[in-house]
């Protein structure tokens, strides 16, 4: 079932891939489902046009397992260098804290939730630039996330 929905969403990667003004939507893989406050996940991208501003998204797979209604993660931006140009907090609800219903969209046990994390965001200057992504839990691990990325993309 597993196998299924990765061919699935892989497909729609390849497909969404060739949206005007996408500059990277990508996801990375969480090891047996269980996240260290260790764990960075990194995302590298060009950026062209730095007099435009972006909107970015968090894409989050998850299962009905995870044990809390939010996830915190600290997103850092890096220069080309590796150099942290700034970091934030920032959390999200994967369930609705009244009803306890999962966010997004799913099949069984597994849901996809995309968050917008910024709107209107202007990176310093053109170049390649990463975004890491920790989680920050109060936790060391978490479990249920079996996949966590990001979309940018031009601000319309």
């Amino acid at each position: 079932m597993k196998a299924r929905l990765y061919i699935l969403f892989g497909l729609l990667f390849l497909f969404s891939c060739s949206e005007p003004g996408k500059i990277v939507q990508d996801y990375q893989s969480i090891d047996h489902e269980i996240w260290s406050d260790k764990q960075r996940l990194s995302f590298p991208f060009e950026i062209v046009n730095n007099k435009k501003a972006h909107n970015l998204f968090y894409m989050v797979r998850y299962n009905k397992d995870y044990p809390y209604y939010n996830l915190y993660v600290k997103r850092f931006l890096l220069d080309s260098t590796g150099k942290e140009i700034s970091s934030t907090l920032q959390g999200m609800y994967l369930f609705d804290e009244k009803t306890g219903h999962p966010k997004g969209s799913g099949w069984g046990n597994d849901y996809d939730y995309s968050i917008l994390s910024d709107s209107n965001f202007r990176f310093p200057y053109n170049g390649k630039y990463t975004i890491a992504i920790q989680q920050y839990m109060r936790k060391d691990t978490i479990e249920g996330v079996s996949d966590f990325g990001i979309s940018v993309s031009e601000h319309e």
